[in-house]
C-alpha cells in the first residue's frame, strides 16, 4: 500500500509535541483511506480473497441489527451502519468496504472469517440497538476476521429524544477506536510477515512503537525506522510527515534532555519536512499541529493560530487537533479556554485519550491555580506512561503549592530518577507557556527538591 501512497495524499502521523514540559498534543497513528476505495465510491460486490492480499488496514462494517421488536424502528440501525462506514473513511491508508457491498449481508447468518475472505476485510464491526421506552442502548464489537476473535466492544445508552446527537457520538467514539484497534493489529502483522516488503515492514514496526508510553528512546528509535524508509524511498511523502511528527513530538516532550542546538535542528528538519509534503498534498489536515508547533518554536503565535484552527476545522472529530488549539491558548495566556477545548477533544475518544491531551490538561488546571484537578489529571498522564518525564515537574509543583511537601519532594526525586540532569533553568527557557513560571512558582519548585 505504501508504495501506491508514495506520492499521494497516504499521510500517516502521531503528531506530538507541546511546549517542553508543558504542554503538547500527541496521538496514536491516525490513519485514512485515500487509494483504495471509501465508504462511498466503491460498488463492488462482494469477491473471495485471500489472506495473502487482504490489507491490514481493511474493514467492513456490518448492517446494524434491529433489535427494538418495532420494524419501523430499523432506520436507526440503518443510520448507524451508514454514518459508521462514512466516519471510517476519515481513516488514512484504509479500505472501508462500501455499504452497498455489506448491505448483502443484512440478516445472513454468517461467521467473521466467512466475511473477511469474500470482501478482503481484514476487520468486521457489527452491532445492535435495542429499545426500552425512551431509553436506547446500542452495541458494537469489532472482530478479527483472520481469527474470528473479537477484539473490542463497547455499549452506549441514551435518549430516543436526542437521538441524533447519540448517533453522532456513538460514530466518533467508534471511529477513534477502532482505528487505533486496527493499527496495532496491523503492526503486530507486520513484524509477523518475513516475506513481506522491507519498507512496508519498517512502516508498520514505527506505528508498533508510536503506541507504546513515551519515552526519549522510543522516538529515536522510531526516527532510526523512518529515516530507513526514507532513504529506501525518498518520495515517500508519508514517511516524511511521520518523521516530521516524530522529530518535533522529541524536541518538545523531552526538550529538557536534548541540548538546544539540536532541538533547533530538529525542529527546522521537521518544518522542511513538513512544507515539503504540504506543496504534495495541501489539504492534508495532519500537516497542521506540524506548522503549528514549529511556528511557536519560531516565536510566531499568529501563524501558530491559523495552523491549529485549520487543523481542528479539517477535522473537527479527531481529539488531538484540540490540542493544537490548546497549546496556543496557553501560549498566549489563556488557560481556561485551552482546558475546554482539552476537554471536549478528550470526549471524543475518554476510554483511551492521548497521554500529551491529559498532560496538558493538568498544565491548563495549574495555570488556573486549581491544584487538586490539575494534580488528577497530571496523575493520570504519568499513570499512562511512567516513563515519561514531562508531567512530573507541573506535579511536584502543584503539590508544593497545595501545602503537600512530602508529595511534592517524592515527585521530583521520581523525576530526578527519569532526567537526572532536569534543571528548571531549562524548563524556563523552553517551556510553551513561560509567563505562568514566576518567581513565586521557582520557589515552590525549589521546596519540592527540583534544582535551578
Amino acid at each position: 500500500m505504501l508504495e501506491k501512497l508514495k506520492h499521494a495524499k497516504g499521510i500517516i502521523v502521531a503528531v506530538a509535541g507541546g511546549g517542553a514540559v508543558l504542554s503538547g498534543l500527541v496521538g496514536y497513528y491516525t490513519t485514512y483511506q485515500t487509494v483504495a476505495g471509501s465508504a462511498s465510491s466503491s460498488t463492488a460486490a462482494p469477491m473471495a480473497a485471500t489472506k495473502a492480499n487482504i490489507d491490514s488496514l481493511s474493514i467492513i462494517v456490518l448492517p446494524f441489527t434491529n433489535q427494538t421488536g418495532d420494524v419501523q424502528k430499523g432506520y436507526i440501525a440503518d443510520a448507524l451502519t451508514t454514518s459508521i462506514t462514512a466516519d471510517l473513511s476519515r481513516i488514512r491508508d484504509a479500505f472501508v468496504v462500501s455499504t452497498t457491498t455489506a448491505v448483502a449481508y443484512k440478516d445472513k447468518a454468517v461467521t467473521a472469517q466467512q466475511i473477511g475472505k469474500e470482501v478482503g476485510a481484514r476487520f468486521a464491526l457489527q452491532g445492535s440497538v435495542l429499545t426500552s421506552g425512551d431509553k436506547v442502548r446500542i452495541t458494537a464489537q469489532l472482530a478479527d476476521t483472520q481469527t474470528g476473535a473479537q477484539l473490542w466492544s463497547e455499549t452506549f445508552d441514551g435518549e430516543l429524544t436526542n437521538l441524533f446527537a447519540l448517533q453522532d457520538q456513538v460514530t466518533v467514539k467508534i471511529g477513534n477506536s477502532i482505528g487505533r484497534e486496527m493499527v496495532i493489529v496491523a503492526a503486530r502483522d507486520s513484524v509477523k510477515r518475513v516475506t513481506s516488503p522491507e519498507v512496508t515492514d519498517l512502516v508498520m514496526r514505527a506505528r508498533a512503537l508510536a503506541l507504546k508510553p513515551l519515552t526519549l528512546e522510543t522516538f529515536q528509535q522510531i526516527e532510526d525506522l523512518l529515516r530507513q524508509v526514507i532513504a529506501r524511498d525518498p518520495n515517500n511523502s508519508a514517511a516524511q510527515a511521520r518523521l516530521a511528527a516524530t522529530l518535533v513530538n522529541a524536541g518538545t516532550n523531552f526538550s529538557t534532555q536534548i541540548k538546544p542546538d539540536v532541538k533547533l535542528k530538529m525542529f527546522q528538519e521537521a518544518r522542511q519536512l513538513a512544507l515539503k509534503v504540504e506543496a504534495v498534498d495541501p489539504n492534508n489536515p495532519f500537516i497542521y499541529p506540524l506548522l503549528t508547533l514549529t511556528s511557536l518554536e519560531l516565536n510566531d503565535i499568529e501563524g501558530a493560530k491559523r495552523a491549529a484552527m485549520r487543523g481542528l476545522e479539517s477535522d473537527p472529530k479527531n481529539p488531538t487537533f484540540y490540542n493544537s488549539v490548546a497549546i496556543v491558548y496557553l501560549r498566549e495566556g489563556n488557560p481556561k479556554v485551552a482546558a475546554e477545548y482539552l476537554t471536549k477533544g478528550i470526549s471524543l475518544d475518554p476510554k483511551n485519550p492521548p497521554i500529551i491531551m491529559l498532560h496538558t490538561l493538568g498544565c491548563s488546571y495549574f495555570y488556573l491555580g486549581n491544584d487538586a484537578t490539575a494534580i488528577e489529571w497530571l496523575s493520570k498522564a504519568i499513570a499512562k506512561s511512567p516513563k515519561f518525564p514531562a508531567p512530573r515537574a507541573v506535579l511536584a509543583v502543584a503539590y508544593a503549592r497545595k501545602g503537600d511537601i512530602e508529595k511534592a519532594k517524592a515527585t521530583a526525586t521520581e523525576l530526578l530518577a527519569i532526567n537526572p540532569e532536569f534543571k528548571m533553568s531549562l524548563l524556563q527557557q523552553r517551556t510553551i507557556a513561560p509567563k505562568y513560571w514566576d518567581s513565586k512558582t521557582l520557589q515552590l519548585a525549589r521546596q519540592a527538591g527540583l534544582p535551578d
